[in-house]
């Protein structure tokens, strides 16, 4: 039995849902507003709170959320909404949401959902102290940028709870780095971190792989193998590049995440699982959706906390004590000269953290004593694409400011909106100009419309 905050502005649908609840055995706290809700929050304890959506006005419900947060954090809290959409599904689940509901929303689904959100609730699993988690993070990510700095802040809060994460960067900005470092600093960091690359899995060979099979399920299944989602039981599965998970899949993943169950391939049998999800990708997933290649619905059940791991271009800063730490773990020996880091500094770097120690490495190699020189680079380095700042190199490439200054241009844009869901209009609020103005500069520099 459960006490329960039910907050509804519709008589009929609060009475409804009120009798419904109480069938189930729970002790229910009706409310028809954001002010008897508040007033309830600050005179009892809830174990779970059910809101709609709209009520007084059009985003009410979010106001419920943060005021359970503040007054009543150990409760779970269910949105209900008539107007879903992945844009409410992320900013509720911002805002500290468990979970929400589409209405209408039959007895079965409600009941699953509370007791779902029920026993998070009742989770008193211990949380790592904040300044070690910290100081774990700065092992993990190197970089004290201030966009670095925003990134690990978000990551930190993503492993105080258990709710799904989406990465999203350009290849070799450590994605999986980022992962790892949720995992280490969660609750969960004892059991196993499982580690995915959906675009190296044929696709025939997709279901076996994520959720086993029994002995003769198919030909040459000669043996029952338990698959990566039951390897992860009780950790976390990182889905590295799910974009590149086939549609079929993506709707036995969702299971995965609503019903915290899968089925092995030749199975009749449901099996429980308890694994916390981290994805990863270097596409514009919600494009993806607009497509039809990737599920709408799994989409903004895994960006529920979304992070954007920068391109290194934009933080160049980083570059020095990334520089010491890649050489470090090639086995050390070697110093940087001052001529040698600038030059490093000022690289394209398309590649990222990935084509810097690739740089770094063959610099090694051909240094005939222990210090990196700059005249190294001259031997082997052409920068494949335009990206550099310094005079220097846009004379050397033949490259105009304006090339530049494009480059830059873009490289914004595509940051705000990976950070925004794709969301054009909250991408602009992001950079401080108007809907308008980023329209034009998407259509200018050829970016979809999102």
């Amino acid at each position: 039995m459960a006490n329960i905050l039910l907050v509804e502005d519709e008589h009929n649908a609060r009475q409804v849902l009120s009798m419904g609840l109480e069938s189930m055995g729970h002790m229910i706290t009706a409310c028809d507003g954001v002010g008897s809700a508040e007033q309830a929050l600050l005179s009892s304890a809830f174990d779970v709170v059910i809101t709609d959506l709209h009520m007084e006005h059009e985003h009410a419900g979010l106001d419920v959320v943060r005021m359970a947060s503040k007054h009543c954090p150990q409760a779970s809290v269910l949105l209900l909404t008539a107007y879903a959409s992945a844009e409410t599904a992320v900013e509720a689940m911002r805002e500290g949401a468990f979970d929400y509901l589409t209405k209408p929303v039959s007895t079965e689904e409600l009941s699953d959902a509370v007791e779902r959100a029920l026993h998070a609730s009742l989770d008193t699993t211990p949380i790592p102290e904040e300044d070690e988690v910290r100081v774990e993070s700065n092992d993990i990510l190197i970089g004290n940028s201030p966009i670095m700095q925003r990134v690990k802040d978000r990551l930190l809060r993503a492993c105080k709870r258990d709710f799904t994460v989406l990465i999203s960067g350009e290849s070799g900005t450590g994605k999986e780095l980022a992962a790892r470092m949720v995992h280490q600093c969660s609750a969960r960091n004892t059991a196993a971190f499982v580690p995915v690359h959906c675009g190296a899995i044929p696709e025939n060979l997709f279901e076996s792989e994520l959720f086993g099979h029994e002995k003769g399920a198919f030909t040459g299944a000669d043996i029952k193998r338990v698959g990566l989602v039951e390897s992860a039981h009780g950790g976390t599965l990182f889905l590295d590049e799910i974009g590149e998970m086939p549609l079929n899949i993506q709707v036995k993943l969702l299971r995965v995440l609503q019903e915290k169950t899968f089925r092995p391939v030749g199975s009749n049998q449901e099996k429980p699982v308890d694994v916390r999800i981290i994805a990863a990708t270097n596409r514009d997933l919600a494009d993806e959706v607009r497509q039809g290649r990737f599920r709408e619905d799994l989409f903004y059940r895994l960006n529920v906390v979304p992070v954007h791991m920068p391109a290194l271009r934009q933080r160049r800063e980083d570059i020095p004590d990334l520089v010491h730490v890649l050489i470090q773990h090639a086995g050390g020996g070697f110093d940087v000269s001052e001529a040698c880091m600038k030059r490093l500094m000022q690289l394209p770097l398309l590649g990222n953290v990935r084509e810097l120690e690739n740089v770094l490495q063959r610099l090694m190699v051909l240094s005939d004593h222990h210090t990196l020189d700059a005249s190294l680079l001259d031997d082997f380095y052409t920068p494949a694409a335009i990206g550099s700042v310094g005079l220097d190199d846009m004379h050397r490439e033949g490259c105009s400011l304006d090339q530049v200054l494009e480059n830059m241009e873009r490289a914004l844009l595509t940051e705000a909106l990976a950070e925004t869901g794709g969301n054009a209009t909250q991408a602009a609020k992001l950079l401080n100009i108007s809907f308008r103005s980023m329209r034009y500069r998407m259509k200018k520099l050829g970016m979809k419309d999102a």
